[in-house]
């Protein structure tokens, strides 16, 4: 079996040989030959100079079974990047990664041994923990990181009022998709492009986008037993920026959905139209839990500003919403264009 390794990066100098080295160290079968697609954001700094050197290391590790290495250099959104590898991989499976990634060692091998059971229609393998760590120990990463772990402590023993509240502010499409990110998906190349790869015209939600597709082509998605890690972000600015790209994406993959002659099936027509519904008292109330619930789980100092970083996060998503809502008729006019160039 070939498997693809696509890797995108921009300007990821501090982070991107960490993914390498966490390939590097991977234990491949030998029956298993693998392939790495790089595509690049027209990077400014040393990021490719980097993928190169640790590149060499790699094809002296593996040898015959490192099959090739492509880099392709695009300015371009994230899901024309990701067709962008679709298009160049010969694997039967792809492995997707960011350039802030890093593989636990027996990723890949668990991985395979999941391929060899599972049946034809599941298309996507995701890691049963996604774990994130620290590259500098400030005081944004402590936060963000209390706030995750604030969220994750209220998937606990909680009331049923609580729960309520806390799946109304999570949306619909996490309900629905057990696994929401393309980063450390092992996906089957044929599944991906009969349902025609990713939609080029969205910058982020493009994972998300396509994981719906395959649901409604009767495919599914499994976990496999391994981890994934990834770096958090170092500054609340960037923080700020990642859910406002969430938000927006998630914004215009609604807009474009309602475009397309195709729908998905009723049921996740239906959650997504309830995506609109207003969560405003349930974001109250979860603020409130996650002042109660963030002491046991972080300093006390850090525990103090959750919901002030909640509020945060929340005003990053409403911006991502706005900006969409501001280019829904320039990305209409896209969409029903075929001669209009991807973002």
């Amino acid at each position: 079996m070939l498997l693809s390794v696509v890797l995108l990066t921009k300007n990821s100098e501090d982070t991107v040989r960490y993914a390498l080295r966490s390939i590097y160290r991977q234990i491949i079968p030998r029956d298993i030959e693998f392939e790495l697609i790089v595509v690049d954001g027209y990077s400014k700094d040393n990021t490719l100079k980097i993928v190169a050197k640790e590149v060499q290391r790699l094809r002296e590790r593996f040898q015959s079974q490192f099959v090739r290495h492509v880099v392709l250099q695009e300015r371009v959104g994230v899901g024309y990047a990701r067709n962008l590898a679709l298009r160049e991989s010969q694997g039967d499976w792809i492995l997707w990664l960011d350039s802030d990634n890093i593989l636990a060692q027996d990723y890949i091998v668990k991985a395979v041994e999941r391929i060899g059971e599972v049946d034809e229609n599941v298309a996507v393998l995701f890691p049963q923990r996604v774990v994130p760590v620290y590259k500098r120990r400030n005081l944004a990463s402590r936060l963000i990181l209390c706030y995750s772990l604030s969220q994750a402590q209220l998937g606990g023993s909680v009331s049923k009022l609580e729960r309520m509240a806390m799946e109304q502010a999570q949306g619909p499409i996490q309900r629905i998709l057990p696994y929401t990110a393309m980063q450390g998906t092992v996906c089957n190349t044929d599944a991906l492009r009969k349902v025609k790869g990713f939609n080029p015209y969205l910058i982020a939600a493009e994972d998300i986008d396509l994981f719906l597709k395959l649901i409604s082509n009767e495919y599914r998605m499994e976990p496999f037993n391994s981890t994934l890690y990834y770096f958090m972000r170092e500054s609340l600015k960037a923080w700020f920026k990642q859910a406002t790209v969430w938000e927006y994406g998630k914004a215009i993959m609604e807009l474009i959905n309602k475009l397309r002659n195709s729908t998905y099936t009723m049921r996740s027509e239906k959650l997504l139209r309830t995506y609109r519904i207003s969560k405003l008292a349930s974001h109250i109330l979860m603020d409130a839990m996650f002042m109660r619930k963030s002491i046991f789980v972080c300093e006390s100092s850090s525990a103090i500003l959750i919901p002030l970083a909640r509020v945060y996060r929340r005003i990053g998503y409403l911006r991502g919403k706005l900006q969409a809502l501001k280019d829904s008729c320039r990305m209409k006019v896209k969409v029903m264009s075929k001669d209009m160039p991807p973002w």
